[in-house]
């Protein structure tokens, strides 16, 4: 008896991932190179979806690139989702990928939040460099299949942003967007300074751990340094000029009051 559920648990493991391959190369380059499939991947009973990627990757078994340029449209679902918090996740994942001109093309939130992209490219994104990258925000792809163009699957049950801590040593940022976002690492005060030739007018604002915003403060007067009480609750700030970038362009100063 216990031979056979072992036997039954080996035949539906290597079904399920013969599936996922199939998924991930398509069923012409499954048939085709089933043999190098076999040795690479079922024999060392590898049931890792990154680690198969990977070396299907490394085995030249996923087509990612064309001939010529052309319109792309990879789809992302988002399991235990928050679109606001999501969408900011995959368009920090893609940026620091590299890409910066797509847009979305169709946004769906029926149970599962899911969005779609176009853009212009000689190839498909690289699934394992998008792997490794999103789970920098602690963002774990669960399923992928390619079609005519990939879709992920993304559990984002423990998603954070990939930002900078606030500590209790004053440090130096510079960003040339102008826009600075912070994880406030459990402090109750910080200080924020700027440089003595830039005219800071402060837009803080204040989210919790699921993106939702819980306080802004705005400001129509200079100011070179302002220390603000955290409110409750409060996980990330995002801070800015109430005007424009061009009035912190040299950077800003912050630290951690506890």
């Amino acid at each position: 008896m216990k031979k056979l559920i072992f036997f039954l648990i080996i035949t539906f493991s290597l079904a399920s991932n013969a599936n996922l391959v199939k998924n991930i190369v398509g069923q012409k380059i499954y048939n085709e190179y089933q043999g190098l499939i076999k040795t690479v991947i079922f024999d060392k009973n590898i049931t890792s979806l990154p680690e198969i990627v990977t070396i299907l990757k490394e085995n030249g078994l996923i087509e990612l690139f064309f001939n010529k340029p052309k319109l792309i449209h990879p789809s992302f679902i988002f399991l235990n989702n928050n679109p606001i918090f999501n969408t900011k996740t995959l368009y920090s994942t893609l940026k620091n990928l590299g890409y910066y001109y797509f847009y979305p093309s169709s946004v769906k939130k029926d149970g599962n939040y899911s969005i779609t992209i176009e853009m212009l490219s000689k190839h498909h994104i690289d699934p394992v460099s998008f792997i490794n990258e999103i789970q920098n925000f602690q963002c774990n792809v669960v399923g992928l299949k390619k079609e005519n163009d990939f879709k992920y699957i993304i559990d984002c049950k423990n998603e954070i942003l990939n930002v900078p801590k606030v500590t209790n040593k004053l440090k130096a940022y510079l960003n040339i967007r102008g826009e600075y976002f912070f994880d406030i690492n459990n402090f109750k005060k910080i200080s924020i300074s700027t440089s003595k030739y830039d005219r800071w007018y402060p837009y803080i604002a204040f989210y919790d751990k699921n993106l939702n915003i819980i306080g802004i403060i705005a400001k129509k007067n200079i100011e070179k340094k302002v220390i603000l009480l955290i409110p409750p609750m409060c996980k990330y700030i995002k801070i800015r000029d109430n005007f424009t970038k061009e009035n912190i362009k040299r950077g800003i100063f912050i630290k951690g009051i506890q």
